[in-house]
């Protein structure tokens, strides 16, 4: 039986994917997905004909890992800035390296048109955290999603047709980003 939700939690990083429902019209972005950052949602969508509570919006599961995985990596090496759509339908993010800082600007369009009050005018916004602390959590939430997620989705993705995916090529920008965290911020346990 697979689960109908997956949550992933972190100290700063929540992600929550609807394995309940795929998107057949357009399976490059497969499942509804939440990402919260230090409590402050970058994708999601609410509306109140639909109860007024956080939905996801279409996304891949897969592709936002990679995707915060290789926006760790740039930060880690300290290239400036990484913009991505995080695989995640209507959104934009960019990823900046500050002192030791991150920062996340972000544009969650989905969320611009909602009707819900909780949510207006939190489409667009900025999230500052510690490096480090990003870092860690996109080390342990992947890893999770890697150890015990990623087999549901899969099940649920290859019952619609689709082909599986390498993850071979995760776990190898896992180890990549991993190594550049033990680099930068020493050898202690990130998980």
């Amino acid at each position: 039986m697979v689960e109908d939700r997956v949550v992933i939690k972190g100290r700063c990083l929540e992600i929550t994917i609807d394995t309940s429902m795929f998107n057949t019209v357009e399976p490059a972005f497969p499942f509804p997905i939440i990402l919260m950052i230090n409590g402050q949602i970058l994708a999601g969508a609410c509306w109140n004909a639909e109860g007024g509570k956080l939905a996801g919006q279409p996304g891949d599961p897969y592709g936002l890992i990679q995707e915060l995985l290789n926006a760790s990596k740039t930060m880690l090496q300290k290239q400036g800035e990484y913009n991505t759509s995080l695989f995640i339908y209507f959104s934009d993010y960019a990823f900046k390296y500050k002192d030791s800082s991150l920062v996340i600007s972000y544009e969650n369009e989905l969320l611009s048109y909602t009707d819900c009050p909780k949510y207006k005018g939190k489409y667009r916004g900025i999230v500052e955290l510690p490096l480090r602390e990003f870092v860690e959590d996109v080390l342990r939430i992947s890893r999770e999603y890697l150890e015990k997620y990623a087999s549901i989705v899969e099940e649920v993705r290859l019952e619609h047709g689709e082909k599986p995916d390498n993850y071979d090529d995760l776990w190898k920008l896992y180890r990549e980003v991993e190594e550049l965290y033990k680099k930068r911020f020493g050898t202690e346990d990130h998980c």
